[in-house]
């Protein structure tokens, strides 16, 4: 599969372990807003077509690190075209965007890494029938991630010019450099270093790569690093799909909010199948308000059991049953479970939810920790799968 990178003087096309570069005129006008039509002709003569993957510099599509409030009556959705539409890049256009979730802030806010382009470039582009469309630099920071062992990761490219920082896999903090990420200079190291604290980091990372096509970023000294990797991605075609941030701006049919992994769409889809069988005639939410209740009903019959067996002269360490009885009483009302595992040391939930923040709120009933978030639409709502995960805790 080739790969293309527009930028804003030039085209990258990558395949079979050899970069090409292809200087364009023309791809902005004196105001510096996009020519998505030069654009198309431009990738047309460099070789791009079905099935290619385009990867877009931020002068053709916006990528943005943000923070949502809970509005009631205001879905996820249009918050994330109402701020797409205030940037300067995209005024008076019509969007098309997407967004990934990652673990929520709060009970009541949500983060969310989202990109958008006018609908009128979407289109132009899609006329070539792409694998996909996403913004620069989500494909390094994937390959990045694929790679990388230690827990702390930062991640410096040179084709956005842009520096990440990801904790445990999970995006903490994006912004695009000032200075350009080849410098190599003692400053572009004390612009990443105050990356780093505004990202909420101070000490050094485990790991830094620095990544870039034809020719990777320079190192500056006084990296805050334990570990640095350079590196040219030749093989970045074997990693475009593992896991991370992930978007895509091919025009599409589906709504905003679409694009579970495989799995979880298998998941969603014998759910479905399950209460078409089972339950039909219901609504959406009643079936799954009367899963929620045969759950509850088999929970308390296992307690019931477990105190009527109070004869034996210990009880196993872990997570209490009470306690998850007692979130099953109190939980959010927009959440449902679809898999619980016990063990000694540590409590796995996964389920469904209809808004993002009521996982948190479950797992800080539960004192754990929430998982990034993955979503999909069933009908015309949009649902968020979810894990949260408890460690070991004296039962009560």
């Amino acid at each position: 599969m080739p790969l293309f990178f527009a930028l804003r003087d030039h085209l990258l096309r990558l395949r079979d372990g050899e970069v090409g570069v292809s200087p364009v005129e023309g791809l902005l006008d004196e105001e510096g807003h996009p020519r998505y039509e030069r654009l198309l002709r431009a990738l047309r003569e460099a070789g791009a077509g079905r099935g290619a993957y385009l990867g877009l510099g931020p002068e053709f599509a916006l990528l943005r690190l943000q923070a949502f409030p809970s509005l009631e009556g205001f879905p996820l959705e249009e918050a994330v075209l109402a701020e797409a539409e205030r940037s300067p890049l995209l005024a008076g256009e019509e969007l098309l965007a997407d967004y990934f979730l990652v673990p929520p802030e709060d009970e009541r806010r949500v983060k969310a890494l989202y990109a958008a382009l006018p609908r009128r470039g979407a289109a132009l582009l899609g006329r070539l029938r792409p694998w996909r469309v996403e913004p620069l630099p989500l494909a390094l920071w994937r390959y990045a991630l694929a790679k990388a062992e230690g827990h702390s990761l930062l991640v410096v490219e040179n084709l956005a010019h842009t520096v990440a920082l990801f904790e445990g896999g999970v995006l903490r903090g994006f912004r695009y450099l000032t200075l350009s990420a080849d410098e190599g200079t003692p400053e572009l190291a004390e612009e990443i270093r105050r990356s780093l604290a505004l990202f909420g980091r101070l000490e050094p990372v485990e790991e830094a790569w620095f990544l870039g096509l034809p020719e990777p970023p320079r190192l500056p000294p006084g990296l805050p690093a334990q570990r640095v990797e350079q590196k040219v991605p030749l093989d970045l075609e074997d990693f475009l799909a593992v896991l991370g941030p992930l978007l895509d701006l091919k025009p599409r049919r589906k709504a905003l909010g679409e694009g579970l992994p495989r799995e979880a769409q298998l998941a969603v889809f014998l759910a479905a199948l399950f209460f078409a069988l089972g339950f039909l005639g219901q609504s959406f939410l009643g079936q799954w308000a009367k899963r929620e209740q045969v759950q509850a009903e088999a929970l308390q019959r296992q307690a019931a059991l477990l105190r009527e067996q109070a004869f034996q002269p210990t009880r196993p360490q872990g997570v209490g049953l009470e306690a998850v009885l007692k979130v099953a009483q109190e939980k959010p009302g927009t959440l449902w479970l679809t898999r619980l595992e016990a063990r000694q040391d540590r409590l796995r939930l996964e389920g469904l939810a209809l808004d993002p923040y009521a996982p948190l709120t479950l797992a800080r009933r539960l004192g754990g920790r929430v998982g990034p978030l993955r979503r999909d639409a069933v009908g015309t709502r949009t649902v968020y799968a979810w894990e949260v995960e408890v460690a070991s805790a004296e039962a009560r």
